[in-house]
């Protein structure tokens, strides 16, 4: 997969040394802490059923309980020792000025202890559940709120979403809804903060939201839907707290649903207590297969602010009347299904968020960067966690959940040179799984892989046999891995902490033995090519300031978002896009509205295609092509909405502006204020790397 990709340019390497990826912080922060031991605690083994029971707020924060000595023989071995390194850190701009509205500057800004890895539970964080397919009217406000992402961290402040002030977390509420079932949900900012608790850089973007009254704009997405623009989460459909939104913003929308609140649950505020100016009311109508797509804020030039903050959830869509009925033979049951929001972060000693506000380039762009890339893994919520497993077969449903880190994801059992400290790469042998679903529902076959590459906004099904792992006895933990540099993929590399994700302990229990996976699980259409209405050429630029050499801007097509629309597809039509990255970074693109169908890469000489010595299309030149056409890769072989472009590469899907079942959508896609598409990197999408996206009628 990397052997096409070409090298990140020494001025990007430059950049790198000055850019908030911060390695520093991951070899300072080691050299100068203190010994610590760190001890496991125990859990129950089923996710979705803890997501079911009341807790009160205490119990929200990750908890040490006591063990037991039937536990304790479990994880006699997980201790970590602390961490050691003898490089010097580097300094750079925003590794010395950047400052925290909540804490002191880097300079005393790392953590009073080393932060253990493996102590806290998965389960330590609660993720409510909503019914999605009840018919009833959900109510969601984004609020402010602590939690606690560590055991040695104090309570950090986000941004999240939740029924409630009580109830809400990051990640927000899991919204489950049923296939053919309107699910409706009231989105309501509940933010009292007058100004971020991060930096805003408005030099971005044009008309990207600066309240005259202050206050924190949102709007939500669901990301994979198929929606209404009007329900889309369009960017400039923002509202605050205090009354004020952007354009696009519904008026009709947020009062049309008002009377359907009312049967909502009793966790829902009052009608009185709902201002329809600061809430957005979206209808999703579920015609798509089953499948998990996520929600989170898409506010134009805040979307990498919010999302850092801690705006996010998970949206499943179940199909137990159709596709899945067949499928509960093999497939896990609830209490063995797991979703995982894969992220990373950045964290000052008294627990609050690291995002710097010093630029790689002040003077173009004071406060931004081109990547948030944080030192520390977080996965639903909680810094390296640990999960129990039973000898069984488990199904994971994956979120890469990062601003900016792709996450090249492995199995592998940790053996006896690996303990105490889990240090990659592991000695231990890799365990393979089965992949049987990605961004728009199951593949057609399950691949048999080892690895996964995880870019940020795309979605992973898999099952993971720990029967299997543990028989014999030869592996009772399994530690989740990654290789992937940051940014990818000529960032730098991962070190002992941004290589390690989670670890599951493997329990010493009667191993289940699943049935086999079914050598077919869904029909997928084949691609008919000779039905292609029109081709797209698109390219992603990159912008860099000639003075600093440093990156201002990545755009699509060397356009800005607020530029008038180009890509106006007709209803009903399929289209061939061919991505060229002539960038030096992966971007993750993102289509609004429809799934899409990977058909190839082909990498190409980036230099002669600038210097237009060669051409892609055309024969009256020589071909820019270095490399014969490489079909689609075994994880992509499914529907998918993002899918990472390589630099130096040519990426070509397949789009149908129709539903996913081949028929029409069950609403009008082309009124309303639009779709977008962009790279999924947050921290581009914010700089203009988004474009409109306009359907037409034929």
């Amino acid at each position: 997969m990397l052997a096409s990709r070409i090298p990140r340019p020494s001025r990007w390497r430059a950049a790198m040394t000055n850019r908030t990826t911060l390695s520093f912080w991951s070899v300072a922060v080691v050299a100068i802490l203190l010994s610590a031991t760190c001890t496991s605690t125990a859990d129950s083994h089923s996710f979705f059923a803890s997501q079911l029971t009341p807790r009160s707020p205490s119990a929200r924060s990750p908890s040490r309980r006591s063990l037991s000595a039937r536990a304790l023989a479990t994880v006699e071995m997980d201790t970590v020792a602390p961490l050691e390194s003898t490089r010097k850190p580097r300094r750079s701009l925003a590794t010395v000025e950047v400052e925290s509205t909540a804490g002191p500057g880097c300079v005393n800004a790392f953590p009073a202890k080393p932060l253990c890895k493996f102590v806290d539970s998965l389960l330590s964080r609660a993720i409510p559940v909503l019914d999605g397919g009840s018919g009833k009217a959900l109510y969601i406000g984004v609020y402010q709120t602590y939690q606690r992402f560590h055991r040695d961290l104090p309570a950090t402040k986000v941004y999240a979403y939740g029924t409630s002030h009580k109830t809400a977390s990051y990640p927000g509420p899991t919204i489950v809804a049923k296939k053919g079932v309107t699910t409706r949900v009231t989105w309501c900012n509940r933010l009292q903060d007058r100004q971020h608790m991060f930096t805003q850089d408005y030099t971005l973007m044009a008309h990207m939201p600066k309240p005259k009254k202050g206050g924190i704009p949102t709007v939500p997405h669901r990301h994979g839907g198929e929606t209404a623009s009007a329900y889309d989460g369009h960017p400039l459909a923002w509202v605050t707290q205090f009354g004020e939104h952007g354009p696009t913003f519904s008026s009709s929308s947020s009062h049309s649903h008002n009377s359907s609140r009312s049967a909502a649950s009793s966790s829902s505020p009052s009608s009185s207590s709902t201002s329809s100016s600061s809430c957005n009311a979206y209808v999703y109508l579920n015609f798509q297969p089953a499948s998990l797509s996520w929600y989170h804020d898409h506010t134009l030039g805040w979307t990498r602010l919010n999302t850092v903050a801690g705006m996010a959830g998970f949206y499943i869509t179940t199909d137990s009347n159709g596709d899945e009925r067949g499928m509960k033979g093999w497939l896990p049951p609830w209490k063995r299904t797991v979703p995982l929001a894969i992220a990373d972060r950045l964290f000052f000693k008294n627990g609050s968020i690291n995002y710097p506000n010093v630029g790689v380039d002040p003077k173009v762009h004071p406060n931004w960067i081109p990547e948030y890339v944080g030192n520390t893994i977080v996965v639903n919520g909680v810094v390296w966690p640990y999960l129990r497993v039973r000898p069984a077969v488990y199904r994971f449903l994956l979120l890469g959940a990062s601003n900016a880190r792709f996450f090249n994801l492995r199995f592998q059992c940790a053996s006896r040179e690996d303990y105490p400290n889990f240090v990659p790469p592991l000695h231990g042998s890799t365990v393979n799984f089965a992949l049987i679903g990605s961004d728009g529902g199951y593949l057609q076959r399950p691949v048999s892989l080892s690895s996964l590459l995880l870019a940020p906004g795309e979605r992973y099904d898999i099952l993971v046999d720990f029967a299997a792992a543990r028989q014999g006895g030869a592996c009772r933990d399994v530690i989740v891995t990654n290789d992937a540099p940051a940014p990818f993929p000529g960032g730098e590399a991962v070190d002992k902490n941004t290589g390690v994700v989670m670890r599951f302990v493997i329990l010493n229990r009667t191993p289940f033995t699943a049935p086999a996976i079914p050598k077919r699980i869904v029909p997928i259409p084949s691609i008919d090519f000779s039905k292609i209405h029109r081709v797209r050429w698109k390219k992603l630029v990159e912008e860099v300031d000639p003075k600093s050499g440093m990156p201002v801007r990545v755009t699509l097509d060397g356009l800005r978002y607020m530029d008038p629309p180009t890509e106006i597809p007709i209803q009903g039509s399929n289209e061939l896009w061919h991505i060229i990255n002539l960038s030096a970074d992966a971007h993750p693109i993102h289509l609004h509205l429809v799934q899409f169908r990977v058909v190839s890469r082909r990498a190409f000489d980036v230099k002669s295609h600038r210097n237009n010595e060669c051409s892609l299309t055309s024969r009256s030149k020589p071909s820019c092509y270095t490399a014969p056409e490489v079909k689609a890769f075994k994880n992509e072989i499914g529907w998918k909405d993002t899918v990472p472009a390589f630099p130096g590469e040519v990426l070509t899907f397949w789009v149908g502006w129709y539903g996913q079942d081949g028929k029409p959508f069950e609403f009008d896609p082309t009124s309303g204020p639009g779709y977008a598409w962009h790279c999924h990197i947050l921290d581009h999408e914010d700089n203009d790397m988004m474009r409109p996206l306009k359907l037409r009628k034929k």
